[in-house]
């Protein structure tokens, strides 16, 4: 049976031969990165979010049996670190508060398909599949986290009018029987907060304070200084600073933008929570993308020039690296350290090898 040729093949084939190489002839798996990680958990996290959906009835949605958001929370209560959960459950309530009213019949969730384009098997996994119940028309859902920029103009959204995923997936749904509109692109920001920490010892600025202009700290009450019938100032209750007008003592301390401890990962929550709140529609975006006759023809002919340029370069033994691809989405190739030379490919440790070359995909033969 012919070679499978998912969206994905395709994406690392575009960037780098070599990669290609190693990840789909070798079946090397390259060692996660905190990116890739990230982008794993979410999507997980909106697969329960949207299976919970799909079993959920309109009438009950946003009442007490609306168990999606629980769903998709569960998923992320598994991950060990505490500031990535706390990233993850940030952008899950907010994509709850902004998406859940959808009128939308989930149709199907993680859906597999595979079908043949001039005798090469492409395939793939489809987030969901969605009818508007506004209108009854059917969209391919797909689900992405990205640190990028997706202001509306970026390229981010501009290179979505030759995106080779888009237009596998709506013919891949089209296979399936549904008929397709286009496909909802919907985009999840990842919080690019930094956990704030502790300033160091030595790098500390203090303020003066200000003292209480009646006492002059002079009747701060503190214990074992008092004798029974001394009045403790009640100006500065009994503190010795100046209260601002929380009442808050105004006593030597650090400057706003230092700290004595770590920030917590509930504080850090707590902030990221609120600047998300404040700017939703900067965290949470989607555009539909359609496909004309003419545009599905001219990319499936791309496509299909893709996998012959693969076919040529194979049957010549070459698989040449390409540098310009090394550093993406913030973080280095995980092959990086074979092409580098720091690393053996051979090290099947640091480089297991896969039993196929999808693993995403169930039962690929």
């Amino acid at each position: 049976m012919s070679e499978l040729y998912t969206s994905s093949r395709l994406k690392v084939l575009r960037s780098c031969v070599y990669k290609h190489h190693l990840r789909y002839t070798l079946n090397i798996r390259g060692p996660e990165t905190s990116v890739m990680r990230f982008g794993t958990l979410a999507h997980a996290a909106l697969e329960a979010y949207f299976k919970a959906w799909q079993g959920l009835a309109l009438t009950a949605r946003n009442g007490e049996h609306d168990d999606r958001l629980a769903a998709a929370l569960a998923v992320i209560d598994t991950v060990a670190d505490k500031i990535e959960r706390a990233k993850l459950r940030v952008l899950i309530f907010g994509y709850h508060l902004k998406w859940g009213a959808e009128p939308w019949e989930i149709l199907a969730v993680e859906i597999q398909f595979e079908y043949e384009l001039d005798g090469y098997r492409i395939g793939g996994k489809i987030d969901a599949i969605v009818r508007d119940l506004t209108d009854g028309s059917v969209w391919v859902l797909e689900h992405k986290s990205t640190s990028m920029d997706t202001s509306p103009g970026s390229s981010y959204w501009a290179r979505l009018a030759v995106d080779t995923q888009v237009s596998i997936y709506i013919d891949g749904a089209t296979m399936l029987g549904h008929e397709i509109v286009g496909c909802i692109y919907d985009v999840l920001q990842r919080p690019g907060h930094e956990r704030k920490l502790a300033t160091p010892e030595d790098k500390r600025k203090y303020k003066l304070g200000k003292g209480c202009k009646i006492c002059g700290g002079n009747l701060q009450g503190k214990q074992g200084t008092m004798r029974v019938g001394d009045r403790a100032c009640a100006v500065c209750r009994a503190t010795g600073w100046r209260l601002d007008e929380n009442g808050v003592p105004e006593a030597p301390a650090l400057y706003s933008n230092q700290r004595e401890t770590d920030e917590t990962a509930d504080e850090y929550e707590m902030r990221v929570a609120d600047e998300v709140a404040d700017a939703p529609d900067e965290f949470f975006r989607r555009v539909k993308v359609v496909r004309l006759d003419g545009e599905i023809d001219r990319l499936r002919l791309g496509l299909i020039d893709t996998i012959r340029m693969s076919e040529v370069l194979a049957a010549a033994r070459l698989a040449p690296p390409n540098p310009d691809s090394c550093a993406a989405f913030g973080s280095m190739c995980s092959y990086f350290p074979i092409c580098a030379g720091q690393a053996s490919a051979d090290d099947e440790i640091r480089f297991p090898r896969s039993a196929q070359a999808h693993p995403e995909l169930v039962a690929v033969s």
